[in-house]
């Protein structure tokens, strides 16, 4: 942590002497100059006389003096991929911007000694503004030099609106948005493959945070981070949705739900769900609510085209889902209809959410248009996932006996192309 105590002006004349300045690596520019170039003027274009605000946030203050670890805001990332705290992107009428960012502390400055977020000697080497503005093609300015009237946040509703344009130019994904995103559903799958191994260990000692800090040894090595944080679910707690805690034990005999993935070093995440048997093979009727999770999951991604409306895939899996249940028990078969009436949806006792979302920078990507994507069609180009789960809790009398506390969901990355869906998640 900084001093609290005030520097001393000997110290600080002391601290300016006798470094060595190191010659930094030249920079490279980015080859997606040139993108984020058409990405910006496409959005000026959709707001010809005024000039857009893009922040990228705030480091998030954890206690005292620590910060959570700093991500740039997707929309920020999108239109310029620059990832520094506190930098304001400007796009002025007709596409030409300016990115503002901190500038590093000289030599001899209290900061240059003591701020924990920049000072070279708390946090490494700051970046220079001209090494940016070669790297990210952009012009790049002084934070300090940002002028006055963009100091204050944009209007909520302008706001807004501007983020909603920006998630409509992020549905469509390039080439280098597919294979960032294949990058991705790599790193992740390995680490499933290695949470998988540690399943033995964490019925032993460590339970689900074992296998939690397993993946995220995966996350940190392969990637930014976690793309969200895992869900470990083992026994009950498969049947919980968003299963954060992961603290409980993982016990012979357990289903165990595992919502995991990495964010690669360009900000695209993928989204995987695997549920796996803590033993070496699920029980009879843990497997029955897998195949029909799994048939559901299989008959959805088949469906896919361009063309049809986004939810027409998700309606194949509901309806395997329905008739999977039937088959258990759950439902009568007179209550088929009932259970697959869109007004109704008694399913979504058991299947809880969707089967679809869109996937890019976030995980639930362009979320602020999701009522609006959901009613469309889908291209070529969009990517999303295919996850229907069934959760069968452990205190449901309408469930058999046999069945409760079963969680199942099977979830993986998909790309629509011309000829269909292609599964970027899959370990073939």
């Amino acid at each position: 942590m900084a001093a609290a105590n005030p520097v001393p002006e000997r110290l600080l004349e002391f601290l300016a002497q006798g470094w060595i300045d190191s010659e930094p690596a030249p920079p490279i520019p980015d080859p997606r100059v040139d993108t984020w170039r058409q990405r910006r003027r496409r959005l000026s274009e959709q707001f010809p006389d005024t000039t857009l605000v893009i922040g990228a946030g705030r480091e998030v203050v954890r206690n005292a003096t620590t910060t959570y670890t700093f991500r740039a805001h997707s929309d920020f990332v999108y239109l310029c991929g620059a990832a520094e705290p506190d930098a304001i992107l400007l796009i002025h009428p007709g596409g030409e911007a300016v990115l503002y960012v901190h500038t590093p502390h000289p030599r001899g400055a209290v900061e240059w000694f003591t701020d924990p977020s920049r000072s070279p000697l708390w946090a490494g080497p700051q970046p220079e503004p001209d090494a940016l503005a070669i790297r990210y093609g952009i012009s790049v300015r002084a934070l300090r030099d940002l002028p006055a009237e963009h100091h204050s946040p944009p209007a909520p509703e302008h706001a807004a609106e501007v983020s909603r344009a920006v998630a409509r130019l992020r549905l469509v994904k390039d080439a280098f948005e597919i294979e960032s995103l294949r990058s991705a559903a790599r790193a992740s799958l390995l680490g499933h493959a290695e949470l998988r191994r540690e399943i033995p260990q964490s019925m032993s000692a460590g339970g689900e945070r074992w296998l939690e800090g397993t993946f995220l040894r995966r996350c940190s090595a392969s990637g930014n981070g976690p793309g969200y944080w895992p869900i470990v679910g083992a026994g009950t707690h498969s049947c919980v949705l968003h299963w954060h805690r992961n603290d409980g034990p993982v016990r012979p005999g357990d289903v165990v739900l595992v919502d995991a993935a990495v964010e690669g070093h360009d900000h695209y995440t993928a989204d995987i769900t695997r549920t796996y048997a803590a033993s070496d093979a699920f029980t009879p009727a843990q497997q029955a609510v897998v195949d029909i999770v799994q048939a559901a999951h299989d008959a959805a991604i088949a469906s896919i085209r361009p063309g049809q409306g986004f939810h027409d895939s998700q309606n194949v899996a509901w309806t395997v889902l329905v008739d999977g249940l039937i088959d258990l028990g759950v439902f009568r078969p007179e209550q088929r209809a009932e259970a697959l009436d869109e007004h109704l949806m008694l399913h979504r006792r058991y299947t809880l959410h969707r089967t679809s979302h869109m996937l890019g920078l976030d995980v639930h990507d362009c979320q602020v248009i999701a009522n609006e994507y959901r009613s469309q069609s889908i291209e070529p180009g969009m990517v999303f996932t295919i996850e229907p789960g069934l959760y069968l809790q452990s205190n449901d009398e309408t469930v058999p006996e046999a069945l409760r506390g079963i969680g199942v969901r099977i979830e993986d990355d998909i790309w629509c192309t011309a000829e269909g869906a292609v599964v970027l998640t899959s370990a073939d």
